[in-house]
């Protein structure tokens, strides 16, 4: 026992634990070891998860540390062994089997721990449960037995939009211990100094006429729902709960009714992340964001997250959109170039809020405005974590002017005030404003991890190029080769770039199985006209639709031609 606890000592002092860590690691002990410990993103949740797991260690318990997803399962295997040399760590999912029999600590993703077959302590154990607030899925809480006779639940937002807190979790945990806030974050030093940018963009007249039809729809749908169908109106989680549950049922006027307003509510959320205004501001963007740090994009989907990325691939800035679909080793690639400060720019729908350890940015920019509390932080922890050399962290958060977006509307409530909230500054500017005023708060500072880089540098531009040139297109912006449709677009872009008549005659040729305007989008998206490239924006302007609308065209008409009666054709032309 003296060794483990001499281990223990030598473990603690090597992470040089913070004030909040330590007192609440004291908190959780006096509450007999039962609790949930929220602590924003970036502040040392998984630190204080290691120490809790070594002090177990040193009482002779098993350890069991339960993570969401093949990310985190990575990084807590990778922070565990190095923190605890000594120990067998073990590892289970993503293709490992290992067991407590051969592990002190064994780290687990949720899906493999609830297995029928999922290895059990033998001895009394603790459960470190991160991302604790997912396993309130009645699915999940499967995990929450009573073979751990110690339990620490890790979370920067203890909450969900249904009852599985208070119906699964807090029976289970017992009790909350508030661990790090970003005030106490800010008073200690763990995180930057933030500036917030509200930029006000405008509506095309296009996106302006869509955009009014689909709230009207939303808007009528939501009373409907509550005033005829009994929904409950707030908190907005709850409503949209019910909704959800309401469209599922059969054909009678109630389901059609959620069924309507789900569909206005995702196509008016897809048309605000993705309006033209706030691609131009992003370009306009462009400029500044190519001189200074890393900066991640937070958009709605993977229509919009490519089109912001590739807006900034055009202004000089490499950018990757960062999706739910790319593959492991894609995801590893884009991490470690924007890492190294190869790639600058990140533009990522939920997938990068929570469950993936993304380095350091200087800037954030919300281009979809979001009615969680949770993505909220999650996104501010991507971003304020403290700078080397002590300067600010700065969000920008588009909005479109009118709109369930706008703040004078009313709109974002506790979601805006989780970020004004520890704004040191916070000014409301004309989208046209925005990149000087980013300018003057960066001051032109070129850094990666708080070190100077010169853009010229020869390396630095080969490292930028190489990335550029193994993307397969600029639409995916992204390392994808041998991705479905690369072959396609390499077969447009070249017959645009030399346009030899048979070879031009053959393509349109294959167009003709597309609607007209799906047409209209490949041609101008690929400069199949005698004319350069269009950029989503730019066709969504020159066709008067939405940016969302020509992504979705330009989607189905490549997968139609995709299909082998016509990609068979286009493909002899490589």
């Amino acid at each position: 026992m003296g060794q483990a606890v001499t281990a223990f000592t030598v473990a603690a002092e090597r992470l040089e634990l913070r004030a909040w860590q330590q007192e609440a690691l004291d908190a959780w002990n006096a509450a007999g070891r039962r609790a949930v410990v929220e602590a924003v993103t970036g502040t040392g949740k998984t630190t204080l998860g290691i120490v809790a797991a070594a002090e177990a260690l040193s009482r002779g318990l098993s350890v069991l540390v339960v993570v969401p997803g093949i990310d985190l399962l990575d990084q807590w295997h990778r922070a565990i062994r190095e923190a605890l040399p000594g120990r067998r760590v073990g590892r289970r999912g993503a293709g490992s089997s290992d067991s407590f029999a051969n592990s002190d600590i064994l780290v687990s993703t949720v899906q493999s721990a609830i297995q029928h077959n999922a290895p059990t302590p033998t001895r009394p154990a603790l459960l470190v449960a991160d991302e604790v607030h997912r396993y309130g899925a009645l699915t999940f809480s499967r995990l929450l037995t009573d073979e751990f006779t110690e339990r620490l639940g890790l979370t920067a937002t203890f909450e969900r939009t249904d009852d599985g807190v208070e119906q699964h979790l807090l029976p289970y945990f017992e009790a909350v211990i508030s661990g790090c806030d970003y005030d106490r974050g800010h008073r200690d030093g763990i995180l930057a100094p933030v500036r917030v940018m509200l930029v006000a963009v405008p509506f095309s007249e296009a996106e302006q006429g869509a955009y009014s039809e689909l709230d009207e729809t939303a808007k009528r749908e939501r009373g409907n729902l509550i005033h005829k169908y009994g929904c409950t109106g707030e908190p907005f989680g709850e409503f949209m709960r019910e909704v959800q549950q309401l469209s599922e049922g059969g054909a009678d006027r109630a389901t059609w009714a959620a069924r309507n307003y789900l569909r206005a509510f995702s196509q008016r959320r897809a048309l605000l992340a993705a309006a033209t205004g706030k691609l131009e501001t992003v370009r306009e963007l462009g400029g500044v964001l190519a001189q200074t740090g890393r900066s991640i994009l937070f958009s709605e989907t993977k229509e919009s997250s490519r089109a912001a990325a590739e807006v900034l691939l055009e202004e000089g800035v490499l950018a990757a959109p960062y999706t739910s679909d790319l593959s492991r080793t894609d995801r590893t690639t884009l991490l470690g170039a924007f890492k190294s400060g190869a790639m600058k720019a990140l533009v990522a729908p939920k997938v990068l809020d929570e469950g993936v350890d993304v380095p350091e940015a200087d800037v954030g920019v919300i281009l979809a405005s979001s009615k969680s509390r949770r993505q909220m932080i999650q996104r501010m922890g991507r971003i304020i974590r403290p700078k080397q050399d002590g300067r600010h962290a700065s969000f920008l958060v588009l909005f479109a002017k009118g709109s369930a977006e706008d703040p004078e509307l009313g709109a974002h409530g506790t979601f805006l005030e989780q970020l004004t909230g520890i704004a040191c500054e916070l000014i409301t500017v004309d989208a046209e404003q925005a990149a000087e005023v980013l300018r003057d708060w960066l001051g032109g500072v070129e850094s990666f991890d708080g070190l100077c880089v010169d853009s010229s540098d020869a390396v630095y531009r080969e490292t930028a190029e190489r990335l550029v040139g193994e993307a397969d297109s600029v639409e995916s912006a992204a390392v994808t080769l041998g991705s479905a449709g690369s072959e396609l677009r390499a077969v447009l872009s070249r017959v645009a770039e030399n346009p030899r008549a048979d070879d031009l005659d053959i393509v349109l040729t294959g167009l003709s199985v597309l609607e007209p305007d799906q047409v209209g989008v490949v041609i101008l998206r690929f400069g199949l006209g005698g004319h350069r490239p269009m950029s989503l924006p730019e066709v969504a302007a020159t066709l008067a639709l939405t940016a969302v609308d020509v992504g979705r065209m330009e989607s189905t008409a490549m997968s139609r031609l995709e299909k082998p009666d016509i990609a068979d054709v286009l493909a002899n032309l490589l």
